[in-house]
């Protein structure tokens, strides 16, 4: 540079001036390709927003305080997490919110067991439900989850253990709603509710009691967001593309002797293509109640007229024979009497039919249905 100012100053200003245009060119080209014009790094503006969706649990009965809560697994979006949704102090419904990052969800619920051993038939009142959020959308997105109570002695062992399955899951994919005391509480009401079942077998009941033993409530929270995980993948791209463009200017100014071995090298392999995913619908099972409504009758006790009473007051002889009714009038004025009489109705209790009032006389069958659809090759799931 100290000789490039020399030579400025011995020549004339317009020669002068075209070569500091020149120099500050190369300048400038150099500047570009060390990197000194880079942008600053985007992660603030590149963050992903969040929205507060709303989850809100209704039942028709049986859900209060001594139950388990309702917990939501939400998939999506580089996320897979529960987040457990308790009923107010009112009982029988329940809000909660939860801040997810742009994009599309798959929202289920699992059934809480309640005090005396009942559960909640979900699928049938309120099935998974597919949520897009959008920070620019007007409304936030909401879930509403209605749940039937399905009595204690219609919940089978079948559906304990599955319950006991999918919430040792949610405690170990929870959120901070199901760590720590929030969850040593849940797996408490678990063993005690699933114990008070008249169908739970020994096997799910000792379940019940050792899920304490088969998940850490202590554990971090599930990541409900993806920003985190994303955030830091950018931060190592930019890293190493840093550190690749350094290397590659420094190799390019280091001396072009003739050689043209400083371009990176290109793989010969040919680029893989893109996977395609062959969905297949995954089944399981489910007791559904098939109803069966018929007329029963009531049955009431009244006073019937079986038949008629003939009474003579003027010898006080009483009969329920019309013939012999006759027969003695006749005999009461050959003696010289008046042969009056009087009649009286009969009654007797019986019982009768009074009405009727209809039944549900239906039963509990197992049903086959597609609870979500996966990828038979990658394992993705919709």
């Amino acid at each position: 540079m100290e000789k490039a100012i020399e030579w400025v100053k011995s020549h004339k200003p317009h020669t002068a001036a075209i070569a500091i245009v020149v120099v500050a060119v190369i300048a400038v080209s150099i500047a570009a390709a060390s990197g000194a014009f880079t942008q600053q790094d985007k992660t603030d503006t590149d963050e992903q927003k969040t929205v507060d969706v709303t989850l809100s649990v209704t039942a028709d009965h049986g859900w209060d305080e001594n139950s388990t809560p309702a917990i939501a697994h939400i998939e999506g979006n580089d996320v897979d997490f529960y987040h457990a949704v308790t009923p107010d102090a009112e009982g029988n419904k329940g809000t909660s919110t939860v801040e997810l990052a742009e994009g599309d969800y798959t929202v289920s619920f699992v059934s809480p067991v309640n005090s005396d051993g009942s559960a909640f038939d979900i699928y049938d009142t309120g099935a998974p439900v597919d949520i897009t959020v959008d920070a620019d959308a007007k409304t936030a997105p909401a879930v509403n989850c209605p749940m039937a109570q399905i009595p204690a002695d219609k919940v089978t062992d079948d559906m304990l253990a599955d319950i006991v399955d999918k919430t040792k899951d949610a405690i170990k994919k929870g959120d901070e709603t199901l760590k720590g005391d929030a969850g040593t509480g849940i797996l408490d009401k678990l063993d005690g509710n699933v114990a008070k079942n008249p169908n739970a077998s020994d096997k799910t009941k000792q379940e019940a009691t050792d899920a304490d033993k088969d998940v850490d409530v202590n554990d971090k929270p599930a990541q409900t967001t993806p920003s985190a995980k994303n955030d830091d993948a950018k931060a190592d791209s930019n890293k190493s593309n840093a550190g690749s463009q350094s290397s590659n200017t420094g190799s390019s100014n280091s001396g072009n002797s003739g050689s043209t071995s400083s371009k990176p090298s290109q793989s010969s392999q040919p680029s893989k293509p893109a996977h395609t995913h062959t969905w297949v619908n995954h089944t399981a099972t489910r007791n559904v109640w098939v109803s069966n409504w018929v007329d029963v009758p009531d049955y009431g006790t009244q006073q019937v007229q079986t038949g008629t009473r003939w009474v003579f007051p003027e010898d006080g002889y009483a009969t329920t024979s019309l013939s012999d009714a006759k027969a003695h009038a006749v005999a009461l004025v050959k003696q010289g009497c008046m042969g009056n009489y009087h009649t009286e109705p009969v009654y007797e209790n019986q019982t009768v039919q009074t009405g009727s009032h209809k039944e549900d006389h239906g039963t509990w069958q197992t049903e086959t249905y597609v609870d979500y659809v996966y990828c038979s090759s990658c394992g993705a799931r919709q």
